[in-house]
């Protein structure tokens, strides 16, 4: 009887601190966006004390590929609060994909053009780490795995490049209905007014690249809820993130080509929040957690 009650108390014991445990990392998740929060909400409501991190093609680490599932599941599980920047491409037959270079050659262990390539011939080829390493068995994406995966459980920015058809691309975001988990950069503010006349709930990212940038984009009637600020790499004047924030648009940062590569990078990082930036989007996701203590 006493090992009953013994085993008994342990099984209570085992099951309440499984359930501590679940629920802590249900508040760790529901905690970077709160459920059911619109994108335009989340963005213009956030107040933590950092800045929110977004990794740049995943940001890999050595031993992951850039825009690589496992990159998205490893970066997801590690950094549940960080947004996924994923660069979109169209195969030959017509299929949404994965990829930075407009050619496999740096990417994966084989060769050739993704445009003339079809999606069963990208499978044949195996992705590579930063370092050049072929990871064996790891393939290039579906741009709809992705999406699956991400719904409602993460963000994902998409860098739709040159030559990727916008339909196929938001077809694919209808099918998976991820409107309210993703945002779409725009390389040009005609092509931010087609894609909000088309999609007026779309979160956009648009470059705001100079003063006359800025200016160009209050005139533009982009309704500044659905939009994110793409600023330059170098860091510009207070006074030139204040008048983007006085717009109440969230301003987007990319560290990944310079200010990642300097040696007090996460003195900067915490710079850059201080100067107002909400969204840090590096090269170094490690490095960007470490400097606020994440």
């Amino acid at each position: 009887m006493t090992t009953y009650r013994f085993l008994n108390k342990l099984i209570i014991l085992f099951v309440l601190f499984f359930g501590f445990v679940l629920t802590c990392h249900s508040q760790s998740q529901t905690e970077c966006r709160p459920q059911r929060s619109s994108l335009s909400a989340y963005f213009s409501n956030y107040r933590l004390s950092h800045p929110i991190i977004m990794a740049h093609r995943m940001s890999p680490i050595e031993g992951f590929a850039e825009n690589s599932l496992v990159t998205l599941k490893y970066n997801m599980e590690r950094y549940p609060c960080s947004i996924q920047e994923i660069d979109v491409r169209i195969t030959r037959d017509g299929i949404a994909i994965l990829s930075h270079d407009d050619s496999i050659d740096r990417t994966t262990d084989g060769k050739g053009s993704i445009n003339k390539l079809t999606f069963a011939e990208l499978q044949k080829f195996n992705l590579k780490d930063g370092k050049g390493n072929v990871l064996f068995g790891q393939h290039i994406p579906l741009l709809e795995d992705v999406l699956n995966i991400i719904k409602g459980k993460s963000i994902a920015m998409l860098d739709m490049k040159p030559g990727t058809d916008p339909q196929i691309m938001m077809d694919i975001v209808k099918k998976t209905n991820t409107f309210d988990d993703i945002i779409v950069i725009c390389y040009s503010i005609e092509d931010a007014k087609k894609m909000n006349e088309k999609y007026p709930e779309l979160m956009l990212a648009l470059g705001f690249n100079s003063i006359e940038g800025i200016e160009k984009n209050k005139e533009s009637g982009l309704p500044y809820t659905n939009l994110i600020a793409l600023v330059p790499g170098i860091i510009q004047a207070q006074s030139y993130y204040d008048s983007i924030r006085a717009m109440g648009i969230p301003i987007s940062f990319g560290a990944q080509n310079k200010v990642d590569k300097k040696d007090n990078a996460m003195e900067i990082y915490k710079e850059l929040y201080e100067a107002g930036i909400t969204i840090l989007c590096t090269d170094s996701i490690v490095n960007a957690y470490k400097a606020f203590g994440l």
